[in-house]
């Protein structure tokens, strides 16, 4: 027989077994559906009765709270959940942000920006996995609309907060039950109904009860559902939430117009925390004043900001930051007028009580009935490429500060 056809047939047996190792290790891999329910405090788990929540709690691992970043809010910390970077290593600083190197303005509302691949840096869960052969899909997440790096998850969805509960679930339930060879690995499952009631009527009102209730039933059909289509056994599910919530009042505000002269400055988002790009020549007149009147917050130079922020290092940083104290907000008098303060906020320094968010996770490879202490968020990161055998990207968090959770 030639050489060459020996060397060919050999070849291709072992072509053969490679795939039938990798399909053997895409059956062994548990999948994992990372779960936010924006908005969700620590102590929401006993507002109300929650036989589901209680479920996942008595079958899986909960922290005692997991500490978000700073600044608290929606998409600089969902960014780090999925990246495992600081904000100023990847670059989400806040829902609204000014990069003065392409003159634009990022903002919930401009969605020709959000969908720009160009603002997130870093590498997301996503797209460590898609590059090492590992199938995604994201039924919602910060970033998961944009083509970071050339990649996309292999299923994706442009947000609409419209969509039902319900039916999400029954996407995610669609996708785990693909054939191996199609089925993501990885999800993302995204609520923001908690968070929304919070900003509408308070973290204490009866509206966030109720959100709750609802919350702790989807969880309960969700797992209904897993559990008819035989995935429960299979399936990690990570709950984890992106910052806590706290009621401002409309008598502790700060009107930034009777300290500054606002034609000085540019004020990227009022609220808990202010933004601040002086125009040319004012950076010193405007600090100085802001520095003369500081009461019920705290104003810094870009370069004097609390190591503990871990913002500062990016251009899109500006050059004044001014934080409120809990519970004040920062605003004018204009605004003020228009739109007063919201019922419940959140933005505030990531060590406030109340701004501290929760993590679950129920499934076969997690404890089951165990209570850890508190954690970053940064390191959910590496938790995840772990149980997914991922190589993770460059981050800021450890495997060493979570793997307590995980069964070996």
């Amino acid at each position: 027989m030639p050489i060459m056809i020996i060397i060919s047939k050999r070849l291709a047996v072992l072509l053969v077994l490679l795939s039938i190792a990798l399909s053997a290790s895409a059956q062994e891999r548990n999948a994992v559906v990372l779960i936010s329910v924006d908005g969700f405090k620590p102590d929401y788990f006993e507002r109300t009765d929650t036989p589901h929540f209680d479920r996942l709690i008595q079958e899986g691992v909960l922290a005692d709270y997991l500490i978000p970043v700073f600044p608290t809010l929606t998409f600089t910390n969902h960014y780090s959940i999925v990246t495992g970077l600081y904000p100023e290593n990847h670059g989400i600083l806040s829902n609204t942000m000014y990069d003065p190197e392409w003159e634009v303005t990022f903002s919930l509302g401009n969605r020709e920006e959000l969908v720009k691949g160009r603002w997130y840096e870093g590498e997301p869960l996503w797209v460590t996995a898609e590059n090492q052969g590992v199938r995604t899909a994201s039924m919602f997440w910060v970033g998961s609309e944009a083509e970071i790096s050339g990649v996309r998850p292999t299923r994706w969805n442009d947000y609409d907060s419209r969509l039902p509960h319900e039916q999400r679930i029954d996407s995610v339930i669609t996708w785990l039950s693909l054939e191996d060879e199609t089925r993501p690995d990885f999800i993302t499952l995204y609520f923001s109904r908690i968070d929304s009631e919070g900003h509408r009527h308070g973290p204490d009102s009866e509206e966030v009860t109720r959100a709750i209730a609802d919350m702790d039933a989807d969880f309960g059909y969700f797992i209904s559902e897993l559990e008819r289509t035989g995935l429960w056994d299979s399936t990690n599910l990570i709950i984890v939430s992106d910052h806590g919530m706290a009621a401002p009042s409309e008598e502790k505000v700060i009107f930034l117009d009777e300290i500054i002269d606002l034609d000085d400055v540019r004020v990227v988002g009022w609220g808990p925390v202010s933004m601040i790009r002086p125009a040319e020549g004012k950076r010193e007149t405007v600090y100085h004043l802001l520095k003369e009147a500081e009461d019920n917050y705290r104003v810094y130079y870009r370069e004097e900001l609390p190591e503990a922020y871990r913002i500062g290092n990016h251009r899109r940083t500006p050059e004044i930051i001014m934080v409120a104290d809990l519970p004040w907000s920062i605003t004018s008098r204009s605004f003020f007028e228009r739109r007063g303060v919201l019922a419940g906020n959140h933005g505030w320094d990531h060590r406030e009580p109340e701004m501290r968010t929760i993590f679950l996770a129920r499934g076969p490879d997690f404890h089951e009935g165990k209570r850890v202490g508190p954690f970053e968020l940064v390191h959910i990161y590496e938790m995840i490429c772990y149980l997914l055998d991922l190589e993770p990207a460059p981050n800021d968090g450890s495997l060493r500060e979570v793997h307590h959770l995980i069964r070996e």
